[in-house]
């Protein structure tokens, strides 16, 4: 995720004293850009984390309260943030994610400082749901390792759904096996876009996953509490205050079973992945049956548009097949394996951006050399100033009377005070 401040924020988008509302931290709190050696084993992504956090009291008591804003793409996790960072916050406003990294954002509620930690959703439109449980996984392991614990997570869902989705629901389940049942007392469950939903409907949705039969009854049950979010910075601090009155700490069921050694894919949200590829997988292992045998049936009836059609149909359910074999085999990668691929992949998209920002920087150049020749073209059939035209700073029209030639300076209906004629001046 992408941010803009003015104040010459730290990597990982940890501002300086100036970019915080007042009154500044205080003076244990102050960013600096220096930090203690971070271990080798640790990502480029661990480093920027771990140098901000070397700044934090060493008093675990006084540290700022860590939450955790959870949910699915589209939510508002973002927004929700912005209501009370201290900087700008990018924000989507269609159904591609604009959150890509867990990023970790301070502000203040009251007298206590807080850092929330914006998460991307599964599901997402451009990361695959194993690479984003590295992400998560890796922001665990590491602010565990920096003594870092969170007080709570706030768990955010869009009322302006009609129906619980699949991908919500597969964002619902991947959030217990993430946060563990032990810890649902210490999770607020919000719905968020009330005021773009009518009030009936929005009722009736809530209800939808409140009651003994909703999507949310074992979790209700476990200690979890319902909420609504009013897309204000009021309604916002009131859900962070919520979490910070509980008084505890909490340790995820992921964050346990990184800091224990557990691979990525023996985890319960690993599993759980690996079990939603696997019958993804043997789905596409159908329809890719289905497709052979109308693409013979097409071969028969000597119907090549239909052929063809089968058979871009053919290729792009090769490409998915394989995403999700390359999905499987990243779930099972070593340390150092998702580490260099993580690497690799930042590379790949650095060098896109670069070949994106040369295109555009031609294009530019293009736009301005049209833009010169036009001018030039322009000033070449300019015709001769007429002789009652006057250049101050723009061309001045001077007009005469019609009858008895009188000059005349004002634009519009005028009439002569010689001889009386009317008559409308326009340039």
């Amino acid at each position: 995720m992408t941010s803009k401040t003015t104040n010459n924020p730290l990597p990982g988008g940890w501002p300086r004293r100036a970019s915080l509302p007042a009154p500044d931290y205080p003076p244990q709190l102050e960013m600096n850009d220096t930090a203690d050696a971070v271990p080798p084993a640790y990502s480029e992504q661990d480093r920027i984390w771990h140098a901000a956090r070397q700044t934090l009291p060493k008093d675990i008591a006084e540290r700022p309260k860590l939450i955790a804003i959870m949910g699915p793409t589209g939510t508002g996790k973002s927004t929700f943030i912005s209501k009370l960072a201290a900087r700008e916050m990018k924000i989507g406003h269609h159904l591609s994610s604009c959150t890509q990294e867990v990023e970790e954002v301070p502000c203040k509620v009251g007298d206590q400082y807080v850092i929330l930690v914006d998460t991307p959703g599964f599901n997402d439109t451009h990361r695959s749901d194993t690479e984003i449980l590295t992400a998560l996984a890796d922001w665990m392991k590491s602010s565990y390792q920096d003594e870092m614990r969170l007080s709570g997570i706030i768990y955010l869902h869009a009322i302006t759904d009609t129906r619980m989705t699949h991908t919500s629901l597969q964002n619902l389940r991947m959030f217990r096996k993430l946060c563990g049942d032990q810890n649902l007392k210490n999770v607020v469950l919000a719905t968020t876009k009330w005021s773009v939903t009518p009030l009936e409907d929005a009722l009736r949705r809530e209800k939808d996953l409140t009651s003994e039969t909703g999507f949310w009854r074992t979790m209700i049950a476990a200690g979890s509490v319902v909420r609504r979010f009013h897309n204000s910075a009021a309604s916002a601090k009131d859900l962070v205050q919520e979490i910070l009155d509980m008084g505890q700490k909490i340790v995820p069921t992921i964050q346990k079973e990184v800091v224990e050694g557990t691979r990525l894919a023996d985890t319960q949200a690993g599993a759980f992945i690996e079990e939603t590829i696997a019958r993804l997988q043997k789905k596409h292992d159908e329809e890719k049956q289905a497709l052979w045998e109308e693409v013979q049936r097409a071969k028969k009836e000597h119907n090549q548009s239909m052929q063809q059609a089968l058979e871009a149909e053919r290729r792009s359910l090769e490409k998915r097949m394989a995403e999700r074999e390359e999905e499987q085999r990243q779930l099972h990668m070593t340390t150092s394996e998702a580490l260099q691929l993580r690497i690799k992949k930042l590379e790949e998209e650095q060098a896109q951006r670069m070949a994106q920002d040369a295109e555009l920087d031609e294009q530019l150049q293009q736009s301005i050399d049209e833009f010169k020749r036009n001018r030039q073209e322009f000033h070449s059939k300019l015709p001769k100033i007429d002789k009652h035209m006057v250049k101050i700073g723009f061309w001045h029209l001077s007009w005469k009377c019609q009858i008895c030639k009188k000059k005349a300076e004002l634009e519009g209906r005028w009439r002569c005070p010689d001889c009386g004629h009317v008559q409308v001046n326009v340039k």
